[in-house]
């Protein structure tokens, strides 16, 4: 079986992998068991932390164009505007597609389409809507901080970077 390239870019911290399913959480959390466990690279365990992750997964275990993928396959590292400071992002998802005689390798984040937008202001002054708008807009800085990050990391070796959302996941 030949390595794919990915296992070149997995760290070895993968600190990510620490952060495991919550009970406590308002989504869909668990554990991922391959039904093609030849396809998966990377460290384990396949962690899904939402139930478009989930959706997502299912689609790269048994899409037989899909040759590999991988879930949380890489640190990002990248500059906040929010505190200007240096932080790791994980992008969800490492897909390596066969496209004719060639491939294609892409990053993919899977986001709610609210956090990915530009938020607009609240039309009521209320402390929850004003509460809302500032979490919607530090998502939406975060988020563009990252992907900048993400697009050129990921240009750099001849990949894709696209983000996904509910929308495109139906």
């Amino acid at each position: 079986m030949v390595i794919p390239e990915i296992l070149e870019c997995l760290t070895s911290k993968m600190s990510i992998k620490n952060n495991k399913p919550s009970g406590n959480s308002n989504w869909n959390q668990g554990y991922y068991n391959p039904v093609y466990p030849n396809k998966y690279v990377g460290k384990g365990p396949i962690i899904y932390r939402s139930s478009w992750e989930l959706k997502f997964m299912k689609m790269c275990d048994n899409r037989e164009d899909i040759v590999f993928w991988s879930s949380e396959p890489v640190e990002i590292k990248y500059w906040s505007s929010l505190d200007n400071k240096e932080h790791s992002y994980f992008p969800d998802f490492y897909i390596k597609v066969k496209k004719n005689e060639s491939f294609e390798e892409t990053l993919i984040e899977i986001k709610p389409e609210e956090q990915i937008k530009k938020p607009k202001p609240p039309t009521k002054n209320s402390q929850q809507a004003l509460k809302n708008y500032k979490f919607l807009a530090e998502q939406f800085i975060k988020n563009r901080d990252k992907y900048k990050y993400a697009k050129e990391w990921a240009k750099s070796r001849g990949w894709r970077f696209v983000v996904m959302t509910e929308k495109s996941l139906k």
